[in-house]
């Protein structure tokens, strides 16, 4: 009797694609990177080395350092002094990410809004979860700051006073995924509140910043978050 096919035939399976010269020494700079063998601010060996040792073109390495300069993970230097060196890893390449997808429709302002909401919740909880003493002194400082800088009209300066609050919140926890997810959050958001600022009522933001103050100083995490979620519903608001 002749044998019968099998029913359900063999998944097919996909052309493997072997990756291309200068993503291998890209790989090999980042494993480096991940067992500690190099470290911010260390150099890159001169191209020509770095082609030596790694068997590849001048050509190659140039385009690896390129695509690793984008990545943010070196900075190419020119000069008697120049060359590769490994950078310390900065929101600005999660900032330019988030927003890409807000630019391709991939991404909701209003999703942003809401996630930046619930980070900057948790961390408030996070901080009166051990019940030890905060200080709040850096956070205070930049409250000065910005009613400096709401008295002068200083626009630019009020900008730069909100990335500091909200960083300096996120610094308290002491976590630096927080901090950097909190600062690229906010630095999209700037993006769009540098044209808006003029038109947000200064007396209200400095009520709202020392009512935060007050409730964070007297421990009272529940009227923080709320404070703090009315004037972020309120500067979105204002944006879109």
């Amino acid at each position: 009797m002749p044998e019968t096919k099998s029913k359900r035939a063999a998944g097919s399976f996909k052309p493997v694609h072997s990756p291309r010269a200068f993503e291998l020494v890209c790989a090999s700079v980042r494993e480096k990177l991940l067992y500690g063998e190099l470290k911010p601010g260390d150099k890159l060996p001169p191209e020509r080395d770095l082609a030596l040792q790694l068997n590849v073109s001048r050509n190659v390495v140039r385009e690896a350092l390129r695509s690793l300069e984008i990545a943010g993970i070196v900075a190419l230097r020119k000069g008697i002094k120049g060359g590769a060196f490994v950078q310390e890893g900065e929101a600005s390449r999660i900032t330019q990410a988030l927003s890409d997808l807000i630019i391709l429709n991939a991404l909701s302002p209003k999703d942003l809004f809401e996630a930046r909401i619930m980070i900057l919740e948790m961390i408030i909880d996070h901080l009166f979860k051990g019940g030890s003493t905060l200080d709040l002194s850096p956070l205070q400082l930049v409250v000065e700051d910005t009613r400096a800088a709401t008295l002068s009209g200083d626009i630019a300066r009020r900008i730069e006073c909100a990335r500091r609050f909200y960083h300096e919140l996120a610094a308290l926890v002491g976590n630096r995924a927080l901090i950097l997810t909190v600062d690229s959050q906010t630095e999209v958001i700037q993006t769009f509140l540098r044209y808006r600022v003029a038109d947000m009522s200064a007396d209200t933001l400095m009520k709202s910043r020392d009512a935060f103050m007050e409730f964070m100083r007297k421990g009272d995490a529940e009227a923080a978050k709320t404070e703090l979620r009315a004037h972020l519903t309120r500067v979105h608001t204002s944006l879109w």
